[in-house]
């Protein structure tokens, strides 16, 4: 008798979960839509739509995603899939359409972590930057240092450029006046020559004169003498 009851208990199992799988919603997709396992619960996954199935999952965590299929026509079961691959029936009322808290407490809590290990790496870059912003301060003082002590260089270069070029001015305004004063000097000694030559000439004509002076001296002091004579004789 107890074995016909568990006979009978299975059949009717059987036409329960034939007639169920023939009630499925018929406007739920074929792709299938994504509902999660409520908050605070552990749901298990069975073969069949109904609690006499076997239990293929024996508990989901609250906040687990899973791909719905659709619900039986008493919206007591509803078909689904974890992502494992792993494809049964749950309770429909514990799924739901919205995250879970849980699952969005997780969310923020990542966003969160990401958004400090942002905030870490933006500090960190800041850091960085104000690293090189100091190094280049320093390096734009040194080259102002450097701008400054070239400047002063130049400045010096054109001072000893500008003395430079008076000194040559003067170096040629005095070669000038140099070659000036040594023509003139050469037409001094030109001149001196010929006043020398001239001086000269007129010594050897006065030697010449007094020569002939002489000789004409020579020549009429005997006549003078001898006129001179004759006359004291006539006397």
């Amino acid at each position: 008798m107890h074995i016909f009851k568990l006979t009978l208990l299975s059949g009717l199992a059987v036409l329960t979960s034939a007639s169920a799988l023939a009630q499925v919603d018929s406007n739920t997709s074929a792709g299938g839509e994504t509902r999660y396992v409520t908050d605070l619960i552990f749901t298990p996954i069975r073969t069949g739509p109904g609690g006499d199935y076997r239990i293929i999952n024996k508990g989901l965590p609250s906040g687990t995603e899973l791909t719905y299929y659709g619900t039986t026509e008493d919206g007591v079961w509803a078909e689904v899939e974890t992502r494992g691959g792993t494809r049964g029936y749950l309770r429909a009322q514990y799924l739901q359409t919205d995250i879970p808290r849980a699952n969005q407490l997780n969310v923020l809590e990542a966003e969160l972590a990401t958004s400090r290990d942002r905030a870490s790496t933006l500090q960190q870059n800041l850091d960085e930057a104000m690293e090189q912003l100091a190094s280049s301060d320093s390096t734009m003082s040194s080259t102002a240092t450097e701008l400054a002590e070239t400047r002063a260089e130049l400045d010096e270069i054109k001072r000893i450029s500008g003395n430079a070029l008076q000194l040559d001015q003067l170096t040629k305004e005095l070669t000038g006046k140099l070659e000036d004063a040594s023509a003139r000097n050469d037409l001094l000694a030109l001149e001196n020559a010929r006043l020398e030559d001239r001086v000269a000439s007129n010594q050897r004509l006065e030697g010449v004169l007094s020569l002939i002076a002489g000789i004409v001296i020579a020549l009429l002091i005997p006549r003078l003498t001898v006129k001179r004579r004759r006359n004291d004789g006539w006397r």
